[in-house]
């Protein structure tokens, strides 16, 4: 019988493998339209901090659409340890897509580089690019759950109304000088438009079918950065409806909304669920963190804890 010994030149090859697939593999996703058009500016900062952590660093950068969920979904194929994306909702959303309901979903990374950057609010994670970046801890997580709103997924709100974009569109500044009037000039100017219409919202636990002017489905306790509910509901969405468009049923929402008193206000359904149904007999289009999506109607689903984002621990 004729033995083979394998050379070290031929074990090659095979050791490479082995080695790649003992590295730590991290996959920087940029959006270069990202923070002002300036995302590339920062790439080889963002490089170097993913250096401190992991031994192989591929990065990414997105030219069109849907490219940004294509390389999330090769991040996942080939069983990388985490992808960062750089980018504002729309660039979140689309990694999101590609890493949601894989077998295999790679940790999560997200420098805020938009205008609502909605996500990163509600985990905290510093507004500052710069500061985004120094703070980023591959040490530290939090679960988050995944809202799937027909084909389209959201990590934090999915709405039906104006209501959402004149909260999240106060600024800072406005909210530290004027408060709750701060949400009331700008929801002011957005409710001359403002229509009711019919809705049927259909779940688990209970069924809503009437006129409604506002329709909101919160993946978590938070809302315009206020802590709306005291119990945690991981694995629910929250459902608001709001049914009466009147500009003063509004502005006596708002503060109810941001204290927490969302039960007690008879302008507003409150339902928790993990399966919902909206339709209506009018033709609506709805919103997932803040960029349009699928008229109605719509059907949502939770997926529990889904995603793991790196960021400080909530309390």
């Amino acid at each position: 019988m004729r033995v083979h010994f394998v050379t070290y030149d031929e074990m090659q090859p095979f050791l490479a493998k082995i080695k790649e697939k003992l590295m730590k593999k991290v996959m920087v996703i940029i959006n270069p339209t990202s923070g002002g058009e300036k995302a590339l500016d920062y790439k080889e900062k963002l490089e170097n901090k993913a250096k401190e952590y992991f031994e192989h660093v591929e990065t990414k950068i997105t030219e069109k659409a849907l490219d940004a969920t294509h390389f999330a979904e090769a991040a996942s194929r080939e069983q990388y340890d985490a992808v960062v994306v750089f980018g504002g909702d729309g660039t979140v959303n689309e990694v999101i897509s590609g890493i949601a309901e894989r077998d295999y979903i790679p940790k999560l990374g997200i420098i805020p580089g938009g205008t609502g950057n909605l996500i990163t609010k509600l985990l905290e994670i510093n507004q500052d690019i710069d500061g985004a970046i120094d703070e980023l801890d591959f040490d530290l997580t939090n679960k988050i759950d995944i809202g799937k709103a027909n084909d389209n997924y959201f990590g934090y709100i999915f709405s039906i109304g104006s209501l959402p974009e004149a909260i999240h569109n106060v600024e800072i500044e406005d909210k530290t000088k004027f408060g709750i009037l701060a949400y009331a000039v700008n929801t002011m100017k957005s409710v001359m438009t403002d229509q009711v219409f019919n809705i049927k919202v259909e779940t688990e636990n209970g069924n809503y079918i009437g006129e409604a002017s506002h329709v909101l489905v919160l993946l978590t306790n938070y809302f315009a950065d206020k802590k709306i509910f005291e119990e945690n509901k991981d694995g629910y969405a929250n459902i608001l409806i709001l049914k009466d468009a009147s500009i003063f049923s509004k502005l006596s929402v708002i503060p109810d909304l941001l204290k927490g008193d969302v039960v007690a206000n008879d302008n507003i359904e409150y339902i928790r669920a993990r399966n919902i149904k909206i339709s209506s007999d009018s033709e609506l289009e709805s919103d997932v963190d803040g960029d349009k999506s699928d008229n109605l109607p719509v059907e949502i689903k939770v997926l529990a804890q889904r995603v793991e984002v790196f960021s400080k621990p909530k309390e």
